[in-house]
């Protein structure tokens, strides 16, 4: 054990080698070796370690938690869960381990598990699980396309602790990412009431409005926005696409020609509206490079146009 706290890997195994062919029925010196192999990071032998001593000794809880790291580094993530379910089973108030659990549930879609863990965090550190973890959270979700789901672990915690503005606010992300635009905007028009210069909030509170097919509220919003960061790119685009919804073409195609300029993060969608703005100035070529453009860069919707307007005769 002193050759391992040292770094002196090599040392410690020929120690540990020595111990468990002088006990082979001590579970202790298979934990101890386990323990220096994941600190050699060979996951694989420590695992069979580990399971040497939960064979000779299955009541020692830590050895589960010692398997669940192995495990969890050998991507073995079933087995993983169900040690650190064993281990949390016995040893309830580990932090640390309802941390690893809420991140393994994350990954195996085990979401009733991960409310679990999150409650009891929030319970215990308070915001401090919502500003370090959020952020990964979110991601997580919108990347499988489960920020319903998401929605429905937020929503209770939300209720439970209305007061969290942390919460509030990853639970207001979390509603617009999946699309429920109208109780995302009444947590929105609570939260800038409070907080009425928060740059971020105010774009969600455009973007829903949009979506909720309210233009002028949105073009509003957008404008008040325009005036503090004038060449924003996705303002810009943002903006010219409220003028589209209005008909507006000439203006429209202004803006959107500014948001491109600027290279906004969504130019496939900004090319789409340009090419409907000037297709509806009469200005059919150039519509059509623009749709095209917009297909080049993954718009499915511009073939719709393209095959409507743009077919050669």
């Amino acid at each position: 054990m002193r050759s391992d706290e040292k770094g002196d890997y090599a040392t410690a195994i020929v120690s540990l080698d020595q111990a468990v062919e002088m006990k082979p029925q001590e579970d202790l010196a298979w934990v101890t070796r386990g323990v220096v192999r994941v600190h050699m990071r060979d996951f694989g032998s420590a695992v069979v370690d580990f399971n040497k001593a939960i064979l000779l000794n299955p009541n020692r809880t830590q050895t589960y938690l010692y398997r669940y790291i192995a495990y969890r580094e050998t991507e073995n993530f079933q087995f993983a869960y169900s040690d650190i379910n064993r281990y949390l089973g016995e040893v309830t108030e580990d932090t640390f381990a309802h941390i690893q659990r809420m991140d393994l549930s994350l990954l195996l879609s085990e979401y009733e598990t991960f409310q679990t863990d999150l409650f009891w965090l929030y319970s215990k550190i308070g915001d401090a699980v919502i500003s370090e973890y959020g952020q990964q959270h979110l991601q997580h979700f919108e990347k499988n396309k489960q920020c319903k789901a998401y929605a429905n672990v937020l929503g209770p915690l939300y209720q439970k602790y209305p007061e969290s503005k942390s919460v509030r606010q990853q639970y207001i992300a979390t509603l617009f990412h999946a699309e429920q635009y109208a109780p995302c905007l009444d947590l929105l028009n609570l939260e800038l009431a409070e907080n009425p210069n928060n740059v971020n909030l105010r774009k969600y509170q455009g973007d829903a409005l949009f979506f909720l097919n309210r233009i002028e509220e949105a073009a509003t919003v957008y404008t008040l926005l325009l005036k503090s960061t004038p060449n924003d790119p996705d303002l810009l685009a943002d903006y010219g696409h409220c003028l589209l919804q209005q008909e507006k073409w000439v203006e429209a195609d202004e803006w959107l020609s500014k948001s491109i300029k600027a290279k906004n993060s969504s130019p496939a969608y900004a090319y789409l509206g340009r090419g409907i703005a000037r297709y509806n100035q009469g200005k059919l070529g150039l519509a059509c490079v623009d749709w095209e453009r917009s297909y080049q860069l993954g718009e499915k919707a511009a073939k719709k146009w393209l095959d409507a307007h743009c077919k050669e005769k």
